[in-house]
């Protein structure tokens, strides 16, 4: 037998075998490459595009142009790398998705104009750290923009001082790429939820989405309500016209006791925090609003004690809230447990909800448990009348240890309960109702408590922005828009000293090499056996 014939044959073997194997595994690895298609076993389905969105993608009616004019380098600030890399995974899952017309992405230096070829060249892009979405048809929203300032001289008396981080956050925050933000341990606030899916989808359904007339919220004045415009760091509801604005519709005022009949072009009436009482022709005009017009109307109200004895309840609104579904008690929530309200501020805490069958408008919150901040609040009910056309709902409500207080104004503090005239709680503080019929439908939404909506509490609390959005987007008819969940993001810390740095780079150089010292050593005792 000839062994050198055999040695080489198995040799020869061996490297046929390995060969066959690459040629399998590279053959695999283009093939894959090529399939546009995944699967996403992650619990919370992190990698692909949900239901509502593949839906609403298909209502485009002209493709649409992505443009990022961010030069993602090392040198950008931590947190917009990380914009760009999550952003980056959903822009490529946009990319894949087989819609009616094309969603094209381009990464552009404007640095080098050069780049801009093609269709590009009508958009006349000029702004630098943004995202941009271009429509051939002429429209475009940026998204996203960054002025990339850097830090402040901190000795310098003049000017407040902000780091180019901060400057960073600050237009992240804006974007409202991202939700939920809580402080770390380095004292650094850290997003929880990214939203970029349905900021994405509402800005490209707002380019290239079917064209339709804009339309006007009329928010009412002539009653001390809160103004739109009032930019109020704590009180103003400046943020809740930004909201409206979102959803593409115009905000502006109207002095219902000067009209005749509300504006053809009105989309919703906002009863924002009213201190007066509305005249019979106001409340005629609302009610011809919502019965003939198949308008909606949105009120805030709160518990007042000034006018709370006066024989006009609910600022002369209860009996057409009684019509359409809605029952506002001139009493005030109490809660006497400290653990529902927050210790800094002194809100309130509402994060008790529906047992059952929960409205489209509250389930994301519910199902995310956010808690809601308010301060006083008043009843809300819901109550069916035999034969109406409106049927209603409770969306939110107070702790199970509160209570109602009835004739509030003239109880003591701490009040004791009358188990005659006060509610048990949970009390409910938010309702909603709207027309059984199929299609034209008017809506209306009572909220207990105006200062859900202020400033100061959607600047600081994700929940309140999310009721926000989610009643103004089920009035506006964008109910799909309700159920795209954002994405929670998994974030991890590695802290160590500069000695354990030190170590675990020792340790990741000298574990690989004593595996390959062991590979030669164990080949060598064959050779030698």
């Amino acid at each position: 037998m000839d062994f050198k014939k055999s040695r080489r044959n198995r040799k020869l073997d061996s490297w046929i075998t390995i060969v066959l194997l690459s040629s399998l595994a590279l053959s695999l690895n283009f093939i894959i490459s090529n399939v546009n298609s995944n699967i996403d076993l992650t619990p919370d389905k992190k990698f692909i595009l949900s239901r509502e969105t593949l839906a609403l993608l298909n209502k485009m009616e002209d493709s649409i142009d992505i443009v990022i004019t961010i030069k993602n380098n090392n040198d950008l600030p931590k947190i917009v790398q990380k914009m760009l890399s999550d952003l980056d995974i959903l822009l490529q899952k946009f990319k894949q998705e087989s819609t009616k017309y094309p969603i094209n992405i381009y990464r552009l230096n404007l640095d080098s104009p050069k780049n801009i070829k093609g269709s590009l060249l009508g958009y006349n892009i000029s702004n630098e750290n943004a995202i941009t979405l271009y429509s051939p048809r002429g429209t475009q929203k940026t998204i996203f923009r960054f002025e990339d300032k850097q830090s402040a001289n901190p000795y310098d008396l003049t000017q407040t001082f902000k780091s180019r981080d901060s400057h960073a956050r600050q237009a992240i925050w804006q974007s409202e790429l991202y939700e939920d933000w809580t402080e770390t341990g380095r004292g650094v606030l850290e997003p929880t939820f990214f939203r970029g899916e349905q900021v994405l989808v509402e800005a490209i359904l707002e380019v290239a989405g079917p064209k339709e007339e804009k339309k006007v919220v009329y928010f009412t004045r002539g009653h001390g309500e809160a103004s739109p415009t009032d930019f109020d760091s704590e009180s103003g509801f400046s943020e809740f016209r930004r909201i409206f604005e979102e959803s593409n519709l115009n905000v502006t005022t109207l002095d219902l006791s000067l009209v005749d009949t509300v504006p053809k072009n009105a989309k919703m009436i906002v009863i924002a925090h009213p201190k007066g009482i509305f005249l019979d022709k106001e409340v005629a005009n609302l009610r011809n609003f919502v019965l003939n017009e198949h308008g909606s109307v949105l009120l805030c109200i709160d518990p007042v004690s000034e006018i709370s004895v006066i024989d006009r309840p609910v600022f002369g609104l209860r009996n057409v809230l009684k019509e359409w579904g809605i029952r506002c008690h001139d009493m005030l929530v109490y809660d006497s447990d400290t653990q529902n309200y927050d210790y800094f501020s002194g809100a309130y805490y509402l994060s008790t909800y529906p047992t059952s069958r929960p409205h489209q408008i509250i389930k994301p919150l519910m199902e995310q448990e956010f808690r809601i901040f308010g301060s006083r609040c008043r009843p809300v009910e819901s109550i069916q009348n035999k034969g109406s056309i409106f049927q209603s709902s409770e969306l939110l409500y107070s702790s199970r240890d509160s209570w109602a207080l009835s004739g509030w104004p003239n109880r003591k503090n701490p009040p004791q309960k009358n188990n005659l005239l006060d509610i048990d709680g949970p009390i409910p503080v938010v309702a909603i109702s709207e027309t059984k019929f199929k299609t034209k439908k008017s809506k209306i939404a009572v909220v207990g408590c105006s200062t859900i909506f202020s400033n100061q509490n959607l600047k600081r609390n994700s929940g309140n922005k999310y009721l926000g959005r989610n009643i103004v987007r089920w009035i506006n008819e964008n109910s799909a828009y309700l159920n795209i969940p954002p994405k929670k993001i998994n974030q991890y810390t590695l802290s160590m000293t500069d000695k354990d740095f030190k170590k675990m780079t020792y340790l990741s150089i000298l574990v690989p090499a004593l595996v390959v010292a062991l590979g030669f050593f164990v080949s060598w005792l064959r050779k030698e056996l």
